[in-house]
C-alpha cells in the first residue's frame, strides 16, 4: 500500500491475476444486490417504526437488529460452500427465494413485544440467506471484473445494496401508509426482490476455480488461498481497517426510531427514506469513481471520518424535521461512499481464486462493528440521549482513523539507505 495520505494516480494496485475472459458490466451488480439490501432496509425502517409504535423499546429493537446482522460476522464459515458446490447462479437463486419468502412472512406477525421472538427468527433467517446471495455476487465480481474497474464494481454493488435498503425501507413505509397492511406490504417487497434476482441470467457462467481430487483437498486449497492473502501487510491492514468502527453507519439503523425526537411524521419519514436510498446509491457510485483514482484505504478512512463529522453536526443542530432531513440525508450519503470504498478495498486485496471465501473473510471482520454498533448506539441513546449517541459516534470515528493512520505509517516500507561511497 502507498503511504497513508498519498494518493495513487490511476489504479491503486495492479493485480497479478489475468483479466477475465468475459467481463461483467459493473452496472449489473446494482440489480443483483437489491435483495441483499432490502432485508436490512425493511427491518430497520418499516418494521422498526411500527414495532416501536406498538410498545417495543429502541434498545430492544437495536438488539434485534444486531442479532439479525450476526450471520454476517460468521459467514466466512460457510463461504467455502459457494466456492466449491452447486455454482454461483444456483446459490444466488436459492438465497433470493428465501429472502423474498422471509420478508413476506414478517408481514403476517402482529407488531408488539409478543411478536419479537418470531420476528427475530425470520430476520435472522432472511439475513442468513442474504449472506449466500452476497457471496455469489462477490465471487462473480472477483472473477469477472477488470482490475481497473474494481472501484466502479464496488460502487455499483453498494449502490444496489443501499438501493435495496431504500426499497425495503422507504417503499415499505410508503406502501404501509397506503395499504395499512403489513402482510400486503411484505408480499410486495418480497415479490420485487424475487423479480430483481432474475438479473442473474445475464451474468456469465463462472467455472469453480477451486477443485481437487477430494472435497477435503478442495477445502485445504481454499484455506491455503485465504492464508496467502490474509497474512500479508495489505491483508492485515485491510483486516484492521474493517475491524475499526469506521464507515459502519451505526446511527442510521436507529434513525427511524429517533425521528420522533425531531418531530418527523411517518409520512415525511417514508418519503425521506425512499429518497435517501436512491441518493445513497448514487453516492456509492461516486465513491467507486473516487476509489479508482486514489489509495482505496485512504478513501475508506476519509469517508468514515466524514460520517462521524455529520453525526456530530446532527447532534448539535436544532431538533426540527428540517434539520433531521438535512443531516440524516448527508449521513446516509456518506454511508454510500464508505460502502463503495469497502467493496473496492476488498476486491483489491483478494484477487481471484477462492473469491467467496476470501471476500467473506474480510466481510466477516467488517461486519463486527456493523453488527455491534446498533446495540452500542442503542445503549448510548438510552444512557446519553440521541444527541449524546451521535457525539459518541464522532469520537469513535476520529479515534479509529487516527489508529489506522498510525499503524499504516509505522509499518510502511522505507527505502533502503544508499551506502556511502
Amino acid at each position: 500500500m502507498l503511504p497513508f495520505w498519498r494518493a495513487n494516480r490511476g489504479v491503486c494496485v495492479q493485480s497479478s491475476d489475468p483479466p477475465p475472459e468475459r467481463a461483467t458490466h459493473p452496472a449489473l451488480f446494482l440489480l443483483l444486490y437489491l435483495p441483499f439490501g432490502a432485508v436490512s432496509g425493511y427491518l430497520v425502517a418499516t418494521l422498526e417504526r411500527f414495532y416501536m409504535d406498538a410498545g417495543v423499546s429502541l434498545a430492544a429493537f437495536g438488539l434485534l437488529i444486531s442479532l439479525a446482522l450476526s450471520p454476517h460476522i460468521f459467514k466466512v464459515a460457510w463461504a467455502p460452500l459457494v466456492d466449491t458446490t452447486l455454482g454461483l447462479r444456483r446459490w444466488y437463486g436459492l438465497a433470493s427465494a428465501v429472502i423474498a419468502a422471509g420478508i413476506a412472512a414478517t408481514g403476517f406477525l402482529t407488531p408488539g413485544p409478543a411478536a419479537m421472538p418470531m420476528l427475530t427468527v425470520l430476520a435472522v433467517g432472511a439475513s442468513l440467506a442474504a449472506t449466500f446471495s452476497g457471496m455469489a455476487c462477490e465471487s462473480l465480481m472477483a472473477h469477472t471484473t477488470l482490475p481497473h474497474r474494481r472501484g466502479a464494481a464496488g460502487g455499483w454493488s453498494q449502490a444496489g445494496s443501499v438501493g435495496g435498503a431504500g426499497l425495503g425501507g422507504g417503499a415499505g413505509l410508503w406502501l404501509m401508509s397506503q395499504l395499512h397492511s403489513l402482510a400486503l406490504t411484505g408480499c410486495i417487497i418480497g415479490g420485487v426482490c424475487a423479480l430483481c434476482s432474475l438479473a442473474i441470467v445475464f451474468a456469465p457462467s463462472v467455472i469453480r476455480p477451486v477443485r481437487a481430487v477430494s472435497y477435503l483437498k478442495t477445502l485445504q486449497l481454499v484455506v491455503k488461498d485465504c492464508w496467502s492473502v490474509g497474512w500479508t501487510r495489505a491483508g492485515l491492514l485491510t483486516l484492521l481497517i474493517f475491524l475499526l468502527p469506521l464507515g459502519s453507519g451505526g446511527a442510521a439503523n436507529l434513525f427511524s426510531g429517533m425521528s420522533k425526537d425531531w418531530h418527523v411524521s411517518i409520512d415525511t419519514l417514508s418519503k425521506f427514506t425512499w429518497v435517501v436510498g436512491v441518493s445513497t446509491g448514487l453516492m456509492a457510485l461516486v465513491g467507486g469513481f473516487i476509489c479508482d483514482r486514489m489509495d482505496r484505504k485512504t478513501a475508506y478512512c476519509l469517508f468514515g471520518v466524514l460520517e462521524g463529522v455529520l453525526a456530530l453536526g446532527m447532534a448539535l443542530a436544532p431538533r426540527t424535521p428540517e434539520w433531521f432531513i438535512v443531516f440524516a440525508f448527508a449521513y446516509s450519503a456518506s454511508i454510500g461512499l464508505a460502502y463503495a470504498a469497502y467493496a473496492a478495498v476488498t476486491l483489491e486485496t483478494i484477487g481471484a481464486g477462492a473469491a467467496a471465501t476470501k471476500w467473506n473473510l474480510f466481510a466477516s471482520v467488517s461486519n463486527i462493528p456493523v453488527t455491534i454498533m446498533p446495540t452500542v448506539d442503542g445503549w448510548a441513546a438510552t444512557r446519553f440521549g440521541p444527541g449524546g449517541m451521535l457525539q459518541f459516534e464522532f469520537w469513535l470515528a476520529l479515534g479509529a482513523a487516527a489508529l489506522f493512520a498510525t499503524v499504516s505509517l509505522a509499518t510502511r516500507r522505507r527505502p533502503a539507505l544508499a551506502l556511502a561511497s
